[in-house]
């Protein structure tokens, strides 16, 4: 007898039947033998007993070998005979989903910080519903917390939908582990976020003026010039030490434990910026930090990236320019801005910031209409 399995491979077998032994006097003296089902899987005999001969009672031991028998008969036609039994899954609530999601986090190596806004919007989740089983959670419940929590906390619209990415990535987690197989947020709409001010880039005389300042601080002037000459982050700027500069191959490696992404990169040293380094760390020992003290700058213990932010605000505030959306990591925008002009493809953009996506990179270039004069630019006739 033969039966297509799923996965094309017709495989042959006999009808199973329990195989009791040699025949003896009596059932008493039968049931002590060893029994089998027996039957013949692509050409190959088999025997099973699962342990069933330790059954003494004759009816009692036939019962159970014919049972076997069945079940093994329905395998073979079902065509799944030899496959692993998949274990039950068992439903967790959503106190113990949120507990395994945060863990999964920690053990793949997510950001702190990360984890702990992941924590804090799922802190809601529990203490509304963290009783219920994940596969009963329906969309409306999802909707009705992020709506409730929006007016009860104020959220703004960002905040809103960054709440109901973190629910969305839970139950993703949920379909990943076999708990349910819809996300209850695919139905939850997102909330308009107008254009950010937020991080804007510079304009160019505003640029100017704030370095007339900044080069009166040697650590901030350097620190500053840094992420506009490499785009690296703020913080990955603190934590890189001299080692990670290869002055002869012209490149920073920025490993992964120190990126913000948690992946390994590298960004090239133009002429400008190789000049710079050399000048404050081509002697310096490998395993300094670039940002340790106001003069010298490297040291054995580096700053923390809020101590150049607080230095760079109050520029902004003393120059009247603090309520134009402008922070570090304005520098980066406006360096991007600026290589967008000097002839930089979106592309070679996106290699020097260490990007991922095209769009990743556009969202920097968002206020380069800023920059952008069209107004005697010719159009081609018709």
């Amino acid at each position: 007898m033969t039966r297509k399995t799923v996965t094309g491979f017709t495989p042959t077998y006999t009808v199973p039947r329990v195989n009791v032994g040699a025949k003896q006097r009596s059932k008493q003296e039968q049931a002590k033998c060893k029994w089998f089902v027996e039957f013949t899987y692509n050409g190959k005999r088999t025997r099973l007993s699962n342990q069933l001969n330790r059954l003494k009672d004759y009816n009692e031991k036939l019962d159970a070998f014919n049972a076997l028998k069945d079940v093994v008969h329905q395998q073979l036609k079902d065509g799944v005979y030899g496959m692993p039994v998949e274990k039950p899954v068992v439903i967790p609530s959503v106190k113990d989903a949120v507990k395994a999601f945060i863990k999964w986090h920690k053990d793949k190596g997510s950001r702190l910080k990360t984890i702990q806004s992941y924590q804090s919007k799922l802190n809601y989740f529990t203490d509304e519903l963290g009783d219920t089983p994940v596969n009963y959670i329906y969309h409306k419940d999802v909707d009705d917390l992020l709506i409730t929590l929006s007016k009860d906390l104020k959220w703004s619209p960002k905040t809103f939908n960054n709440a109901k990415g973190v629910y969305t990535g839970l139950f993703q987690f949920c379909i990943d582990s076999r708990y349910i197989d819809v996300n209850p947020c695919s139905r939850v709409k997102t909330k308009y976020v107008g254009k950010s001010s937020k991080n804007k880039a510079f304009s160019k005389d505003d640029f100017n003026a704030i370095m007339v300042e900044v080069e009166k601080d040697v650590m901030l002037s350097m620190f500053v010039k840094s992420i506009y000459y490499t785009c690296i982050r703020p913080k990955e700027l603190t934590q890189l030490q001299v080692r990670h500069i290869d002055f002869d191959k012209r490149i920073i490696s920025i490993p992964s434990d120190i990126s913000k992404n948690k992946k390994d990169g590298v960004v090239h040293i133009d002429d400008n910026y190789y000049d710079l380094l050399k000048e404050y760390y081509f002697n310096a020992p490998s395993n300094a930090y670039l940002f340790c003290n106001d003069t010298i700058l490297w040291g054995n213990t580096p700053y923390q990236a809020n101590r150049p932010y607080k230095r760079f605000v109050k520029i902004l505030s003393n120059l009247g320019l603090d309520n134009k959306g402008y922070t570090l990591y304005s520098v980066k925008h406006y360096s991007n801005v600026q290589k967008y002009l000097a002839g930089f493809t979106v592309a070679e953009i996106m290699i020097c910031n260490r990007h991922h996506s095209l769009a990743e990179t556009e969202n920097y270039l968002r206020h380069l209409v800023e920059f952008v004069d069209v107004s005697k630019k010719l159009i081609p006739s018709i």
